[in-house]
């Protein structure tokens, strides 16, 4: 089981690195000997970097729903560490919203910040992967684009659902050149951007509601994506994994 969970000499690039589920892997990564790049729109990584105090984590602050951005980060870290093993994409952001009061620039903005995002960094990152022949690719999508959003709006359950397509299709794709690509689905997490959208009844609701009777940790939905990125995982490819306390 150690030799499956050793991460030494790889290259792990963690977006939306910062907070939440994202955070969380970043910091397991780091404790099982993986080089982590930090990856968020805020200092928030910065912040984290000095936390871990590991010489082996470095953060970098990027709008990853540029493309000039993305490649220039993308150049830079290859020039440092010469290759990118894991990609695990977390960054992602959520709102509330009806069809009615959804804007096209609401809309715009959430497809940016979880498709557009998600879409640069495989296609830059996964260049460094066929090179070796080898990596793994982590698509963090959510119960609201398997199910339904209960906390979140209809563009985010939109921004979702057309991760687990696109994973499917880029998994088929690059399984030749030996990298899975898979999604992440969680489901209602204790993050601070879901305690920013409920209240004490919603929470109280949600917990009623879950057959597990709790909302998930960002640290146990961490472990399941150490579980896609690991050895453990090799004929795991396309595939939309969830965890969501039993919400079907």
């Amino acid at each position: 089981m150690k030799n499956y969970l050793n991460f030494k000499n790889k290259v792990s690039v963690v977006t939306g690195a910062g907070s939440g589920i994202g955070r969380e892997v970043s910091i397991k990564l780091s404790d099982l000997g993986s080089t982590v790049i930090l990856v968020g729109r805020s200092k928030k990584v910065l912040e984290l970097e000095k936390k871990i105090k590991n010489k082996n984590v470095v953060g970098y602050i990027c709008d990853l729903s540029d493309e000039d951005s993305v490649k220039k980060l993308y150049m830079k870290i290859i020039q440092k560490y010469k290759k990118v093993d894991i990609l695990i994409n977390s960054a992602g952001v959520t709102a509330s919203g009806n069809i009615d009061n959804t804007s096209s620039k609401d809309w715009q903005m959430i497809n940016d910040n979880n498709g557009l995002n998600t879409f640069l960094c495989c296609k830059y990152f996964s260049k460094s992967m066929k090179k070796i022949k080898k990596g793994k690719i982590v698509n963090v999508s959510s119960i609201a684009g398997r199910f339904r959003g209960r906390t979140s709006g209809l563009h985010y359950a939109y921004a979702k659902s057309g991760l687990i397509g696109f994973t499917r299709q880029l998994g088929a794709e690059l399984a030749k050149w030996n990298i899975n690509v898979n999604c992440f689905c969680p489901s209602q997490t204790m993050t601070d951007m879901l305690r920013s959208l409920i209240t004490p009844e919603i929470k109280k609701e949600l917990e009623r509601t879950i057959p597990i009777k709790r909302i998930a940790t960002p640290q146990e939905q961490a472990d399941v994506i150490l579980f896609l990125v690991s050895e453990m995982s090799n004929y795991v490819a396309g595939a939309a994994i969830d965890s969501n306390g039993g919400q079907f």
